[in-house]
């Protein structure tokens, strides 16, 4: 029997990227397909402490005739979850191998172990109760919530388990409803960070100029999800989101209490939760970090802490060298990379769809922006990606009928994001960079390796 290290254990307790039996390194990515309850009546899921009640309903997610999103993205997250889970092995890193060189011509592959976890299994029908059911989507929340039976006791919900792996990279998969004219396609979802919603604050509060907004690379990109509303009010929404928990009136004055979203950080089992007393303080309000007023709120606490250090500012703003990356930060990389990586290994390992080129792939779209919570609240790079429309023919039968070359293409740009990859030559659109994400300053960032600071 092979003798492990004592360096490489004690490495492995350290931190999550761990020297393995072999010697090489070990990360956690978790595979999140999208949604997986049930549509249940009334509002099920964000349970604010200030308020004591649940804020919205169950995101059930797109449906399209006898198609659903969760179930689609279900089937093709095991796939990909099979292919990273055939590194844990040297049988399996054969198999894996073979992948990796229908996209490359390397002699050699940099051996790395992925420690997959997927952050549901199975739907809410194969798992727990029925549709009308009050815990029938316990297992599916995003938030904590209190246990029905045992009010004082809270359950972690998906947000909190996601960073309890502790991952370095989380791929999160759903599919886009369309509005009226679109042609589908695929896209990143991606949440801003702290400097331009402290800028778009700054514009708010005539500190600035209202043509500062322009002149962000966020601007153009902003999602509009209320009819009537522009993108800079709708980016002035988000941001009052993002400090306050609640949504401005269209008069861009008074807070819009009735669209309360909740201090969300505070919502998750972290360390960067708001010291014991926060929800008395939050009901009286007043200046600091729970004020109701936008000139009177101040960013202060172990969240804002945070979201002001350098890792929130790779992650989610920076530009990221040697790529086509000017805004968004690794979270950008990460998402357009693994798109790249699908129209790439589509061509590459289907000749029908390399014959029918953009007849039958979706091309990739600009981005999705909002102050959305996967990508802000864990630590980790995350992938959230809109692999599809569903209600578009062409996205949909792309997805259902290439599950498997789509799932392959996604492992290989996974391990592209870690090791890189010298690719084949390839004359198709948006070709991969193929060049590994920075995670080494994550790993040496000051206070420890980020992606573990994250639980007690």
């Amino acid at each position: 029997m092979k003798s492990i290290p004592i360096l490489c254990i004690l490495v492995f307790l350290l931190q999550t990227a761990s020297c393995d039996v072999w010697g090489g390194p070990s990360y956690t990515v978790v595979v999140d397909p999208g949604h997986g309850g049930a549509p249940a009546a009334g509002y099920d899921d964000k349970w604010d402490p200030v308020t004591g009640k649940y804020l919205s309903p169950y995101l059930y997610g797109m449906r399209y005739g006898k198609y659903e999103e969760h179930k689609v993205m279900l089937d093709l997250s095991r796939r990909v979850h099979y292919y990273l889970k055939l590194t844990e092995t040297e049988e399996g890193w054969k198999e894996f191998e073979k992948i990796l060189r229908q996209f490359s011509d390397q002699k050699e592959f940099t051996r790395i172990r992925f420690r997959s976890v997927m952050s549901r299994d199975e739907g809410w029908e194969k798992k727990g109760p029925g549709a009308s059911h009050p815990d029938v989507n316990e297992p599916f929340r995003l938030y904590d919530f209190p246990n029905r039976k045992n009010k004082k006791e809270m359950v972690p919900g998906r947000l909190s388990y996601i960073n309890s792996e502790k991952p370095y990279l989380v791929v999160s998969l759903h599919m886009n409803p369309a509005g009226p004219g679109n042609e589908g396609g695929m896209a990143a979802v991606l949440a801003p960070g702290y400097s331009t919603f402290d800028k778009i604050r700054g514009i708010h509060l005539k500190n600035a100029p209202d043509a500062a907004f322009d002149a962000l690379p966020w601007s153009d990109y902003w999602l509009i999800n209320q009819a009537g509303w522009n993108r800079k009010e709708i980016a002035i929404a988000d941001t009052w989101v993002y400090f306050h928990g609640f949504w401005v009136k269209k008069n861009m004055k008074e807070p819009w209490l009735e669209k309360n979203r909740g201090l969300r950080h505070n919502m998750i089992q972290w360390r960067y939760r708001d010291p014991a007393g926060w929800v008395e303080k939050a009901r009286k309000g007043g200046p600091g970090p729970y004020a109701m007023k936008y000139s009177q709120f101040r960013a202060e606490g172990p969240f804002w802490e945070r979201e002001k250090a350098a890792p929130e500012h790779w992650r989610r703003e920076a530009t990221v060298p040697g790529t086509s990356i000017k805004f968004g930060g690794d979270n950008h990389y990460a998402s357009d990379e693994l798109m790249r990586y699908v129209q790439y290994g589509s061509r590459k390992l289907d000749a029908k769809l390399a014959k029918d080129g953009k007849n039958a792939i979706p091309e990739i779209v600009d981005p999705f922006v909002s102050t959305y919570s996967l990508p802000t609240l864990v630590n980790a790079v995350v992938a959230y990606l809109e692999i599809g429309h569903l209600d578009v023919k062409k996205d949909r039968l792309f997805i259902l009928n290439n599950k498997d070359v789509i799932a392959r293409s996604l492992a290989a740009g996974i391990y592209s994001l870690f090791a890189g990859l010298e690719l084949k030559p390839y004359d198709g659109p948006t070709p991969p960079a193929s060049k590994p994400l920075n995670f080494k300053r994550y790993e040496e960032y000051e206070k420890g390796n980020y992606f573990n600071i994250v639980t007690d």
